[in-house]
């Protein structure tokens, strides 16, 4: 603004000097000192003074709507954070919500080995092994946790899928069809209560089960009444979910068509019809990562007619992803990892599938150790033992995360050898870390109390109870 009022003065005075001086010349006018000062001096300022009144109106105007603005963005600002402090409060004295789930069947993978295995050697501090395939900027081998079995499921299977253009993508499928026969047995069951179900409750969905080629290669009546006289009332159940957990950072390379395909591939496998199979891919930002995770859980919990498998699978086993990753970080670690939980609603009744387990999701926790208390669980026989039991889902390195970590359990006497934190056996590949670490906590089931801590849900814990032992101490929580 400066800048504009020197060059309007400027001008004025430019111009009306040269009006004067040739005014003064053709009246052979002599000027005095006070002439001078008049026409040069004060004759130029007032002629700008008059020009640039309009332009200080303005800029007077548009500076007072500004602060009438900012004042009411401050005064907005300061009724939102007190709003958003009144509603932690409310949370923080919120009733604790307990929402309560069956585990039929669960399934971990890692280049450590398969469920329990993967803890016992992020125990003993495994490390990463030399990757000849991978290589860093300079060619050199780097360090991965490869799951070597995924390289003979992709030789073995090896076709030019135009759906899957990357090797990257092609692994995390491996990964998924690899869970996916780990709950044949439990899929079997419960394709037989999907079957028996729409017999019972749903005309439409018997039909197409009579005329479904698995059941006429089985040779089932069509008769109406010998279809209705089979013995044995089932619970209703009315679909299965397939729940994939990825990150979101692949959702352009992710093909949409495999969806349908893990559908045909179902309901062929199983004699399903499709109605009955929902498939849905979930693509997790990391820094919401476990909190949509639990969220998805306790949404399975209200499904009373419902039975899912959650799947979440990640891998960075791929040059190409990794050539763009070396440029922030040389050392860069790449990882591959999958788990699995076959769940339901508790109160859902499933013929001749058992759950292994209890899982029961609790929110608006604010005292662990008043929680803990509340429901008779003793650690003092855990403290004794040198077995971790403090299972971090979050990195550990960062001050302000082990600041949290130690203030949430100040009263429980803890020592070092009780904590593990299996993020520090993923690499770099921490996008669903913390997911894949909260589903292997369900692998733990060797009399152990083991507790879990994420700073994305503060208040929210999850806990496993072992059906085989009714002991208190085989609960698991995990926060």
């Amino acid at each position: 603004m400066i800048k504009r009022i020197i060059q309007t003065f400027l001008v004025v005075l430019v111009l009306s000097s040269a009006l004067v001086i040739y005014y003064w010349r053709d009246i052979h006018y002599d000027p005095s000192n006070t002439d001078l000062l008049l026409y040069f001096g004060i004759l130029p300022l007032l002629l700008c003074l008059s020009l640039l009144t309009p332009y200080f109106i303005y800029k007077a105007v548009k500076l007072y709507q500004q602060r009438q603005k900012a004042q009411q963005d401050r005064v907005h600002k300061s009724a939102q954070t007190q709003q958003q402090e009144l509603e932690n409060k409310e949370d923080l004295y919120k009733a604790s919500e307990n929402y309560t789930l069956n585990i039929f069947s669960a399934a971990a993978w890692h280049s450590f080995g398969k469920n329990a295995e993967i803890w016992q050697h992020m125990s003993q501090c495994r490390s990463p092994e030399l990757d000849s395939e991978l290589l860093n900027r300079f060619g050199l081998p780097i360090l991965a946790y490869r799951i070597h079995a995924v390289d003979q499921f992709l030789e073995e299977n090896s076709n030019e899928e135009e759906n899957v253009p990357r090797l990257r993508g092609q692994r995390i499928q491996q990964l998924i069809q690899q869970q996916l026969e780990q709950h044949e047995e439990s899929l079997r069951l419960i394709s037989e209560q999907l079957r028996r179900s729409a017999l019972f409750y749903d005309q439409e969905l018997a039909y197409q089960y009579r005329m479904h080629p698995g059941w006429i290669q089985e040779n089932y009546c069509e008769d109406e009444e010998n279809i209705a006289s089979i013995p044995g009332a089932v619970s209703r159940l009315n679909c299965l979910n397939l729940h994939i957990l990825l990150a979101d950072h692949i959702t352009h390379e992710w093909s949409d068509l495999y969806q349908e395909q893990l559908i045909n591939q179902i309901e062929q496998q199983y004699s399903l019809v499709s109605t009955q199979i929902h498939v849905e891919c979930h693509f997790l930002p990391a820094d919401r990562a476990c909190s949509d995770f639990l969220n998805l859980v306790q949404e399975i919990s209200g499904e009373s007619h419902e039975i899912s498998l959650i799947i979440m699978a990640d891998s960075e086993i791929d040059q190409e992803y990794l050539d763009n990753q070396f440029w922030q970080n040389e050392h860069y670690i790449a990882a591959e990892y999958t788990a699995s939980w076959c769940l339901s609603a508790h109160e859902l009744d499933v013929e001749d599938l058992i759950p292994s387990r209890i899982l029961t999701l609790s929110k608006y926790v604010t005292d662990l150790y008043a929680y803990l208390d509340q429901h008779q669980v003793d650690l003092s026989s855990q403290l004794k033992h040198t077995y971790p039991f403090l299972v971090l889902l979050d990195e550990t390195a960062q001050f302000k995360t082990m600041k949290k970590i130690l203030k949430e359990y100040a009263n429980i006497d803890f020592e070092t050898e009780h904590v593990i934190c299996p993020q520090r056996y993923l690499g770099h590949t921490q996008h669903l870390a913390a997911t894949f670490a909260a589903m292997l906590s369900s692998h733990l089931l060797d009399n152990v109390i083991t507790i879990n801590c994420s700073t994305q849900q503060e208040s929210s814990y999850l806990y496993f109870k072992n059906k085989k032992n009714e002991q208190l101490n085989e609960i698991s929580l995990v926060a």
